[in-house]
């Protein structure tokens, strides 16, 4: 989508669903990272942090 109409915010999925398919599948409808359930509370913090950080480093 375009920047306008919400395009540019991250977003993980957080799904049950772990296989290789499934990642493939979030990724290529725009997401930009997958991570499987259950998931360990420092996973997700270091996973949005990463996010972040790429959001700012894009924005410099």
């Amino acid at each position: 989508m375009p920047k306008e109409k919400g395009g540019e915010i991250p977003a993980i999925a957080l799904t049950a669903y772990a296989g290789e398919s499934d990642r493939d599948l979030v990724l290529a409808v725009g997401f930009q990272k997958h991570i499987a359930k259950p998931v360990q509370p420092t996973e997700l913090l270091t996973s949005i942090a990463d996010l972040l950080k790429e959001r700012v480093g894009s924005e410099e």
